[in-house]
């Protein structure tokens, strides 16, 4: 019998290219669709953009912009939630909304002169710290246990 394929077949049995074929064409299916990469690219540049906008023209920053950046980086952090299933990239993704938070609130905060949200800012970062050590500290618990950081494998608490 010949083989009508342009590739040889895996050593050992004559059908193990279509098999090969077809756990590849399985594994394809199955893997996780990524953010593109223009659009993670066109996010930046439009931050840099606006960074770049606020130091060049020399003027002073309005609450208004930063509000606008806050919104920006809160939508980055939410559309990274929805899209990526990586749990290390969930919880930074999770821990930029909450700085685009802190961000709107001290832009309020500063256009109101009021002093007291300067200091709800500091505790919510001080906590925000200590979420980070111990967010990590199970994240990698479990990426050590299981071999995976995939939020989809994560479905039950079973070791």
């Amino acid at each position: 019998m010949t083989e009508t394929h342009d590739n040889p077949p895996l050593e050992g049995h004559p059908h193990a290219w279509n098999e090969a074929v077809i756990e590849a064409e399985a594994a394809a299916a199955v893997a996780p669709r990524r953010l593109p990469r223009a659009l993670a690219a066109a996010a930046a540049v439009l931050l840099v953009a606006i960074v770049v906008g606020i130091v060049l023209h020399r003027r002073e920053a309005t609450v208004g912009m930063y509000v606008w950046l806050s919104m920006l980086l809160f939508a980055v952090g939410a559309f990274g939630v929805l899209i990526r299933r990586n749990a290390l990239v969930l919880f930074m993704c999770i821990e930029l909304m909450l700085n685009a938070a802190n961000i709107a609130l001290v832009a309020f905060a500063r256009g109101t002169g009021n002093v007291e949200a300067h200091a709800v800012v500091l505790f919510v970062m001080i906590v925000a710290a200590a979420e980070v050590a111990v967010g990590l500290a199970i994240i990698v618990s479990i990426f050590r246990r299981r071999g995976s950081a995939n939020v989809d494998d994560l479905t039950t608490l079973k070791w």
